[in-house]
């Protein structure tokens, strides 16, 4: 019975020593995806017709990524707000994209439709694109300039006044 026991102890410090090292990795990568003043992490996931959007697909162009989902009240209030900004500068050549983590196309595209929003909703079913943003809450809203560069990252909601910073601080 013992030597059962020790075993089975030394099968549970390897897991642990395993799911440490494990932590330690994934928590290096996720630093290293995301920092202000460096590259924005590239990303190609499909919007609400199936088409392919890149983030490079906006070269020399200031681009808002807001990730959110359904079940999450703020984001769901906050959508119109958003759509209210990116009409704002749309004409100074601002694209904003929503990328819904998690969500069913379905929901996503009956809850778009509703909204009539006017700006591109993309699915990240598998979380490829959070992960790569480290995207840790929701909403999370990243402002990335014309060159690609990472500028600011807000967690939770953003006010108008904040917003207009951010976006005349990348243009």
């Amino acid at each position: 019975m013992r030597r059962r026991v020790g075993g089975f102890a030394r099968y549970i410090a390897i897991f642990i020593m395993v799911s440490v090292f494990a932590a330690f990795l994934s928590g290096c990568a996720r630093e290293q995806s995301w920092k202000i003043g460096a590259r924005a992490p590239e990303i190609s996931i499909l919007d609400l017709n199936d088409k392919t959007v890149k983030l490079a697909d906006f070269k020399g162009k200031p681009v808002v990524l807001r990730f959110w989902a359904t079940g999450c009240q703020a984001c769901v209030a906050a959508m119109p707000e958003l759509d209210r900004f990116s009409k704002k500068y749309r004409e100074r050549g601002l694209v904003v994209l929503s990328i819904n983590m998690g969500n069913s196309k379905p929901l996503v595209e009956a809850f778009a439709k509703g909204l009539k929003l006017s700006f591109p909703v993309l699915l990240d079913p598998a979380l490829i694109a959070a992960k790569k943003y480290a995207v840790r809450a929701v909403p999370t809203t990243f402002f990335i300039d014309g060159k690609g560069i990472a500028r600011k990252v807000v967690v939770g909601e953003i006010k108008q006044d904040a917003f207009d910073k951010a976006v005349g601080e990348m243009m």
